[in-house]
């Protein structure tokens, strides 16, 4: 049998590495019919799956601000490989969430899979969508998982999720185990299952659960508070309600499948995550363990923990700011007020407000004085302060290099002093592990800026700095989250024609390395360096505060 997977995610990477010879990960890029076409016509498989879609990064908040970009590819592109599968007459399975099922179930044991959904996200809507459509075709399977657990560390799995956030909630759910979902998927096909199945493992898994296994097996040093489900919108951690439900799989059984139960699956799915993450100082976790860890009481390996990373801030004070001139002849341009107060004093507080609680200030020899008078120790402010001094002016990242001894292998996230926003970074700031993230608004003089072109599934194309012809009009504020990979880019980034070493140059170097995204900034926003937009920061401001 041959079974042809569009989506090289992390469910799809998983089905292709598990079914082997008999997978085929396409590598197409699903523009129409026709393309999805002429895969079918050149592999000529015995069944297709999809497992590509729209999630957004890091969450699926992204999709409440990009929903043209998650109906295009949560409605539309399975619709469009359905449309393929029913002219070839190929059996088509597609992945849908169980996360459209909001709260209780009429059903008291759970929701079932005829049961109507109440999707109440741009994400959860779109993918819904797709499934009331699907479900009405012949020959077409729909899988609806939940929250997947699995063995390999992902962004996408629940584990890794939960133990980058602070701050939990302690709710009950079905979740899917990957292992059990890619065995019952393969089954689905075999048996030519149609209409929607539940896989979730059987039972109900609550948060705290997860975590404590956590502890056991990989890291019993790991804290996080425990909060309620109300408080994830009240502190801004979240932008829309998620989805808590209870789900049920009648007709999974009726196929003759079955998942192992949750208690089980995830104490075996636990410990073999701990081999990925962790190098035992004594012995290595064997198959014996993993096959006695349902029977028996394993107790935790001695283990070496990697290093957890902190997220320390980093604010770029320093320049001549020329083009605030006379102002900058007796003062650096971040002191200069902003409304009624210092221009550092809101990027400091943009920092804060992410939850940053260790910075580093970089500015000049000649003023490095004026700021410790202003800021102190931070202890005022409820932070850390440290101060370094930029002998000369080298460009962003040569200002950033500096800071690799204060990062001290964490990760960062790097501000510009005179960046004023009226922006909630915190979802972003404390959901963020690896790799790099730049910010863009839409501006009218895109040429004044370093400029993010982006496709319209979101993706980074280029960024170019100061174009004389922008490809788009979104600027990249200065506003960045890095990995410390960043200082080993810094060392090999050569200086600009500028005589500068830009920072466009990092971006691009990550992006080389498929690990950049892009956000909108939705909020205000302006860079203040000039004094139309000094005076635009000011207004916004004294106009928030109701001063006219």
């Amino acid at each position: 049998m041959k079974i042809l997977i569009f989506g090289k995610g992390f469910i799809g990477t998983r089905m292709s590495e598990t079914w082997g010879d008999e997978a085929v990960l396409s590598d197409i890029w699903i523009q129409d019919k026709t393309s999805v076409l002429q895969a079918i016509d050149e592999h000529k498989p015995d069944a297709v799956v999809n497992a590509a879609g729209i999630v957004g990064q890091p969450n699926v908040d992204w999709c409440e601000t990009h929903p043209i970009e998650t109906y295009q590819g949560n409605t539309q592109l399975p619709l469009i490989i359905a449309e393929a599968c029913q002219e070839r007459g190929v059996y088509f399975l597609h992945l849908g969430t169980g996360c459209i099922f909001y709260g209780a179930s009429p059903d008291p044991r759970g929701w079932l899979e005829d049961d109507d959904a109440n999707p109440a996200a741009v994400y959860t809507r779109s993918k819904y969508a797709a499934d009331l459509v699907l479900s009405r075709l012949p020959n077409v399977a729909i899988v609806r998982l939940r929250m997947p657990i699995d063995h390999t560390p992902s962004q996408k799995n629940l584990i890794d999720k939960l133990i980058r956030y602070t701050q939990v909630i302690d709710v009950e759910n079905s979740v899917t185990i990957v292992d059990d979902l890619v065995s019952a998927i393969k089954q689905i096909i075999e048996k030519r299952g149609v209409g929607i199945f539940h896989c979730v493992n059987p039972g109900i898994m609550r948060h705290r659960e997860l975590i404590d296994l956590y502890h056991q097996y990989v890291d019993p040093t790991h804290t996080c508070e425990w909060i309620r489900e109300e408080d994830l919108l009240a502190r801004g951690l979240t932008l829309k309600k998620r989805s808590n439900n209870i789900m049920q799989s009648p007709r999974l059984a009726a196929l003759g499948i079955t998942m192992r139960p949750i208690h089980e699956a995830l104490r075996d799915t636990m410990i073999r995550y701990a081999q990925h993450v962790m190098t035992p100082l004594n012995r290595p976790i064997d198959q014996g363990v993993l096959n006695q860890a349902h029977t028996t009481t394993v107790q935790p390996f001695n283990f070496i923990r990697q290093h957890k990373r902190e997220m320390k801030g980093v604010i770029l004070a320093g320049g001549k700011g020329t083009r605030l001139a006379p102002l900058t002849h007796v003062t650096n341009k971040h002191l200069v007020p902003v409304f009624n107060k210092q221009m550092i004093l809101y990027p400091l507080q943009t920092l804060l407000d992410s939850g940053i609680r260790q910075i580093l200030l970089i500015t000049s020899a000649e003023f490095c004085g004026q700021f410790m008078n202003l800021l102190g120790s931070g202890a005022s402010l409820g932070c850390r302060l440290t101060y370094r001094v930029q002998d000369e002016s080298g460009g962003i990242a040569h200002a950033l290099g500096m800071a690799e001894d204060f990062v001290d292998g964490n990760n960062c996230t790097v501000i510009l002093g005179d960046n004023i926003f009226d922006e909630n970074f915190l979802p972003h700031v404390s959901s963020f592990q690896t790799g790099a993230v730049t910010f863009y608004k839409p501006v009218d003089d895109p040429e004044r800026f370093g400029v993010v072109d982006i496709d319209s599934f979101g993706n980074v194309l280029s960024i170019e700095e100061k174009p004389k012809q922008p490809k788009s009009n979104f600027a990249q504020v200065g506003f960045y989250l890095y990995d410390p990979h960043v200082f080993e880019i810094i060392k090999t980034v050569k200086p600009s024609t500028r005589g500068e070493l830009e920072i466009a140059e990092v971006n691009s170097r990550y992006l080389a390395e498929q690990k950049l995204i892009a956000k909108p900034v939705r909020g205000f926003w302006s860079d203040a360096g000039t004094f139309p937009s000094l005076k635009r920061a000011s207004d916004y401001f004294a106009q928030k505060e109701g001063i006219h």
